[in-house]
């Protein structure tokens, strides 16, 4: 039974993540056809992170509470009818609003999936599972590009319209396929964890030195790659004048090479080594990647030397998720994955405004920037390991007197 409900996860979060980035691709254009300020790029990503931080924690706790299923049938529609209102929309409020209710709703999506996923798998196959999912996540949200791409040479509005009905069936079936885990028991949820700001600092305050310092890299390593993911769609709009499609097919290929690393490397990370060693050395490889980047001025190395970075990219997520669901309990799955997903999307509001911003003042910043950060995620997440050692030290001491 947890089998099926596991693949019949994988489906509907897979189309979730093919559709959900129908309309990455084409935004640049729209934005541009609109007469928006390059600026807004950047901010109205900000607005969306901004809504998936205060999000991921009401949405764990509810999940929680009132089952995980649940949540994703009743926030994806929503989430639909939110990209409809951000692709019709023509003023530059309208388009913030549109993203911050779409912030919100989507938090919904993902943090109460990974707490499916973390309900349904055990100590054995979690870290296996995991690359499956971020595998299925980076590739449907690979091909999402490049059939948004492709669309958007034809029409922009037939991408919101296909987007938007495809994601209010797919949270239908949801609700009429999934069966949700757990007891879905109360008692450890008081009505204080609903508001986001006191949750998170009542868990932060709970929360050992070590897992802050762990939090601390998560929050670097996504503020890198929104930077870096944002002004490369930008980038290939603006500066170098490609039509949203090469956007649609560079996103293609990085969703093959990603498939294929999430079932090769990550499977032999998770089973043959220390991940927290691992994740040191491929945040590295993140860092000098994306250095790389802006000193390669033919096209197509370009994009061999983005596909790179975005490689390597697929390969850290789930070493995280691995690592900060390790051992814990599944009735409390949603209050981790939301803790999680919002310092992720803490990292994201950065990212994004830092990215838009800094654009401005030239457009290879960006790149160079989300290197310099990538480098101080690696040098955190080696004193991370410190202290995982230090602490079992401890405990195979105190275990001995």
């Amino acid at each position: 039974m947890k089998k099926l409900s596991i693949k019949r996860l994988y489906i509907f979060f897979g189309i979730f993540a093919v559709f959900s980035n129908l309309a990455h691709p084409v935004t640049p254009t729209m934005f541009i056809e609109k007469g928006f300020g390059d600026y807004l790029f950047g901010v109205s990503f900000a607005a969306m992170s901004l809504c998936f931080f205060i999000g991921s924690l009401i949405w764990g706790a509810v999940g929680d509470r009132y089952g995980h299923v649940k949540v994703m049938a009743f926030a994806g529609p929503i989430y639909g009818f939110s990209q409809l209102l951000f692709g019709l929309t023509s003023t530059v409020l309208m388009t913030i609003v549109a993203r911050l209710i779409a912030g919100f709703f989507s938090a919904g999506i993902y943090v109460c999936s990974l707490a499916y996923l973390v309900n349904l798998t055990n100590q054995d196959n979690r870290g296996r599972n995991m690359s499956y999912y971020v595998a299925i996540n980076s590739v449907g949200s690979a091909f999402g590009y490049f059939i948004g791409g492709m669309l958007g040479n034809v029409s922009i509005t037939v991408v919101f319209i296909l987007q938007t009905s495809v994601i209010v069936l797919n949270g239908i079936f949801t609700r009429l396929m999934l069966e949700d885990t757990g007891s879905q028991d109360t008692k450890f949820i008081s009505e204080r964890s609903l508001n986001p700001f006191k949750a998170y600092s009542s868990a932060m305050g709970k929360m050992p030195l070590i897992l802050i310092t762990f939090l601390s890299g998560v929050f670097l390593t996504s503020f890198a790659t929104t930077a870096y993911d944002n002004a490369f769609n930008y980038y290939l709009r603006d500066a170098l004048g490609l039509p949203s499609s090469y956007n649609g097919v560079i996103k293609a290929i990085i969703g093959v090479v990603t498939l294929t690393v999430n079932f090769t490397v990550n499977i032999y990370i998770e089973k043959h080594t220390d991940s927290r060693k691992s994740l040191i050395i491929v945040l590295l490889l993140c860092g000098v990647s994306s250095l790389a980047v802006p000193f390669i001025p033919v096209l197509y190395p370009f994009f061999i030397a983005n596909i790179l970075f975005f490689m390597f990219n697929a390969i850290y997520l789930p070493i995280q998720q691995d690592i900060v669901t390790r051992g814990q309990d599944p009735s409390t799955g949603g209050i981790i994955s939301g803790i999680f997903n919002s310092v992720r999307a803490a990292g994201m509001i950065f990212g994004s405004l830092f990215s838009g911003f800094i654009y401005e003042l030239g457009s290879i910043l960006p790149f160079f920037s989300t290197a310099l950060v990538f480098f101080i995620s690696s040098a955190i997440s080696f004193a991370n390991l410190k202290q995982y050692k230090s602490q079992n030290t401890e405990v195979a001491n105190g275990s001995t007197d």
